[in-house]
């Protein structure tokens, strides 16, 4: 079969899967289904007459017409339906109090059961021995990614810095319900592949030249090393969101300022929030982002961090490892590489990786 058959025989078998998980739900029959992103996880944008159908939305729901949501079909063999149930459990726990500081994260739309999660039957593309799927729907959130160069400036970067800290002081205020599961991106999770959330297939050996895979262990010593001491800090540690990148923040300009939607908390696990910073970071320096090696990335990084510490309080002694763990975040990202049908050059993207590391180091000098 030749590739384009292919992927085209892959999104068949993902939409059938996303209109018998749009069953679940108290939906008319007029609702309209369009592919978003057929990656990692299938995600489609849900256009639904609220006004009619086969029973009421949920309560929480803004039930006007036309109403949007996102239905996701998450990729077999990665998340359990546990991980994501508990996803959404603290989504939900956090909806509120964000949205009292002017930040939005999508929320949930539980099934005609009130279930978070709904089971799929396997795709007609897919191996009738792997893994089952299974979906969620979750509530629409509105805005525009920005980026350096392109209307990202510092006000709104000391708002995505603030919203952020917001972010964190809800995680630390959340209590996990029973049966809460959530991966742990402690350092086993960040540099043992045995332990990692990303479930590489690959081993290090297999993708990392010599001198790449002696940085990585020694970033993994110089990890531990740091979450050692954060251990010893109270509220240094708790559920974060892992890849607060711009990619996953939508920016609205309002009279007062900028409102926040915070979304795709897919790999959101515990873990540290001094490390949570750094991926948006690395976004402002360019380590990836819109301008490489940015010649403005100091003031952003001042307004980024300034923003944190409007919400929450952040020591200035802990600045000094912020380099160290954005090198890390990309060196953890060699194991994603290394995943199921994540990338067709797995050694030339851990290349990529762990050049971005070395660059994120040069930023403590």
């Amino acid at each position: 079969m030749a590739t384009d058959d292919r992927t085209q025989s892959r999104a068949s078998a993902l939409e059938d899967l996303a209109r018998s998980a749009l069953e679940w739900y108290c939906l008319p029959p007029t609702t309209r289904l369009r592919p978003l992103s057929l990656g990692n996880n299938a995600t489609f944008e849900v256009l639904a007459d609220a006004t009619t159908g086969r029973g009421t939305l949920d309560s929480s729901v803004d039930a006007r017409p036309d109403s949007r949501f996102v239905l996701r079909v998450h990729r077999p063999g990665y998340r359990s339906v546990a991980h994501t149930r508990s996803e959404l459990q603290f989504l939900q726990a956090v909806g509120k109090p964000l949205g009292e500081f002017g930040v939005a994260t999508p929320q949930p739309v539980p099934d005609r059961d009130g279930n978070l999660v709904v089971r799929l039957a396997r795709g007609a593309a897919e191996a009738d021995s792997g893994p089952e799927r299974h979906g969620d729907l979750l509530t629409w959130v509105d805005g525009q990614v920005r980026v350096p160069g392109e209307g990202l400036g510092p006000r709104a970067v000391h708002r995505l810095g603030q919203a952020l800290g917001h972010l964190h002081n809800a995680s630390q205020s959340f209590e996990p319900p029973a049966g809460f599961d959530l991966p742990r991106w402690d350092v086993d999770g960040m540099f043992a592949a045995e332990a990692s959330p990303f479930r590489p297939l690959l081993g290090l050996e297999e993708i990392l030249a010599p001198g790449d895979r002696k940085l990585f262990d020694e970033l993994a010593d110089r990890a531990r090393e740091l979450f050692d001491t954060l251990d010893g800090t109270a509220g240094s540690f708790g559920v974060i969101h892992v890849d607060y990148i711009l990619g996953n923040v939508f920016l609205r300009r309002r009279a007062h300022g900028w409102d926040v939607s915070v979304f795709d908390f897919d790999d959101c696990g515990w873990g540290y929030y001094l490390y949570d910073l750094c991926p948006l970071l690395g976004n402002l320096a360019g380590y990836p982002g819109a301008i490489f090696d940015n010649p403005g990335y100091p003031p952003l990084r001042r307004a980024f961090l300034d923003g944190y510490r409007s919400a929450r309080p952040l020591p200035p002694e802990w600045e000094a490892h912020l380099p160290l763990l954005m090198a890390a975040r990309h060196a953890n990202h060699c194991f994603t590489t290394a995943g199921l049908n994540v990338s067709p050059t797995p050694v030339e993207d851990a290349a990529w990786r762990m050049d971005l590391a070395r660059r994120c180091l040069d930023l403590a000098r």
